[in-house]
């Protein structure tokens, strides 16, 4: 569904004051239960129907986007986690011994070290272009790597412990990852995903959407009919008496058929008070 409000009336009622009218807008909400409808009414309706007809996100897509951003926490947390485990050592903080310290950032570097390379991994599968976000994360692992080669072994001295070498070679990987990931992303600076520009829909010509909407709505129950319509003309009503649509254009958009009132939107008086 593409549209906020429930009904034409609610539409009317929160509509702008300061805002023209765009009629076909107010038909396709009163029909928005019918894109086949109205898919004529105009710019709005065909905009309207397009925006519905697109697919919802896929189950595939959905768990892509929580991976990434999973990835993305795991990959910032890591090192900086690492860090604070000696530097609260170092420090004092907090107290943690070195024996405990130590393997602790040894295994968040280990993390840190293999989630940069699967983030490096992705963004070249994805055509290695700049990408902002990316670039942050990659470089807080470059800054808290290059903290970890200094303060691990640091703080092994401090508390005499020296099994501390094991663990070494992961914040090297770590720092080395990120640092080349850094400089090939900060070498694709200007490689810029290509901005998606939606075409705007084109509106039918307007003697052929009168005829394919005119038809498809003489299919509808008379009920139904005789709701929309009532929806409709209660909305005008609103409209008129916030005095967003003046005397004048409310008695000609009431004296609309049903399905036509977009034509009021292309003329010179349309929408004005």
């Amino acid at each position: 569904m593409s549209f906020l409000h429930a009904s034409a009336q609610e539409w009317a009622e929160d509509h702008s004051l300061a805002a023209d009218v765009r009629f076909g807008r107010l038909e396709s909400i009163a029909f928005q239960r019918h894109p086949e409808i109205y898919r004529w009414f105009g710019v709005d309706g065909s905009s309207a129907a397009e925006r519905a007809s697109r697919p919802a996100p896929s189950a595939s897509g959905r768990a892509l986007v929580w991976l990434t951003a999973v990835i993305a926490i795991i990959g910032i947390v890591a090192p900086v986690g690492a860090v604070a485990a000696l530097g609260g050592d170092r420090f004092n903080f907090f107290r943690m011994d070195a024996e405990n310290s130590v393997p602790l950032a040894g295994v968040l570097f280990i993390i840190a070290a293999l989630t940069q390379l699967v983030v490096l991994v992705l963004w070249i599968v994805r055509g290695a272009r700049w990408d902002a976000l990316v670039t942050g994360i990659v470089v807080v692992a470059v800054i808290f790597s290059g903290f970890g080669l200094f303060a691990m072994p640091n703080s092994a001295a401090y508390d005499d412990f020296t099994g501390w070498e094991p663990w070494y070679p992961a914040v090297i990987a770590s720092f080395v990852i990120s640092l080349v990931s850094a400089i090939a992303m900060f070498a694709r600076f200007r490689v810029r995903a290509p901005e998606a520009v939606a075409d705007e829909p084109a509106a039918p010509p307007a003697v052929d959407a009168v005829s394919a909407a005119g038809a498809a709505i003489a299919a509808l129950p008379a009920a139904e009919r005789a709701a929309i319509l009532s929806d409709r003309d209660n909305a005008l009503e609103i409209l008129h008496s916030r005095g967003i649509l003046d005397e004048a254009t409310l008695e000609r958009a009431l004296g609309h058929d049903l399905g036509t009132l977009f034509l009021l939107d292309d003329s010179p008086s349309g929408g004005t008070r």
